[in-house]
């Protein structure tokens, strides 16, 4: 059985109420945290990309994605864009499935993710050209930073389960959930510790 709730403490902001809180931490998982980690909380609403206007881009340079991980929101539209100076492809095996074509250097096309899931992205002229786009039922989400940790703004007051995803994970890592009480107008800190217990 894996620890996952270290510690939770609530921290006093300026003002109360049933304004949104924050939810502020770092995620603990050995190895597989040196690499990206997304931290969502599924079925909350949080700042969307198509309301301001910005559109996540995932770019091929020097034969790699960028970023390895990028998660979005049900029907975010991604642009894909190709910086090197040879021809690149995109396409995904995986839920809706789809082949972008090829295009050339300073080109780009997009595509709109109506589906939630883990969609690998691949090249079919460079295979070992890998990355990851997690379309999720979410609008609260975030990725780890170098040393694990991670804050999501604008969280609903009330109880949430904060779930995370990584592509160095385990199932059993993935499964499990911390739960989490935010406080209108406070930011709760939260110590996701994937690491087994008889470690």
């Amino acid at each position: 059985m894996l620890g996952l709730l270290g510690l939770i403490l609530v921290l006093p902001a300026v003002s109360s109420g049933l304004e949104p809180g924050g939810i502020v931490g770092r995620v603990i998982a050995g190895e597989a945290q040196r690499h990206p980690v997304v931290v969502f909380v599924p079925g909350v609403p949080g700042q969307d990309a198509r309301a301001t206007g910005e559109r996540p881009v995932m770019d091929q340079r020097n034969r790699s994605f960028g970023p390895h991980v990028l998660p979005v929101g049900v029907g975010t539209t991604v642009e894909f864009r190709n910086s090197d100076p040879f021809k690149h492809n995109i396409f995904s095996p995986d839920g809706e499935r789809y082949n972008l074509g090829t295009w050339d250097q300073g080109q780009s096309r997009t595509y709109t993710f109506r589906r939630a899931g883990i969609y690998r992205q691949l090249c079919n002229i460079h295979p070992e050209m890998l990355a990851y786009i997690l379309v999720l039922d979410a609008r609260a989400f975030v990725l780890t930073d170098g040393e694990g940790r991670f804050e999501l703004p604008a969280v609903p007051a009330g109880r949430h389960t904060v779930r995370v995803w990584g592509e160095k994970l385990t199932p059993a890592q993935l499964a499990r959930g911390v739960e989490v009480m935010v406080a209108g107008g406070k930011v709760t800190a939260v110590e996701i510790d994937l690491r087994p217990l008889n470690r």
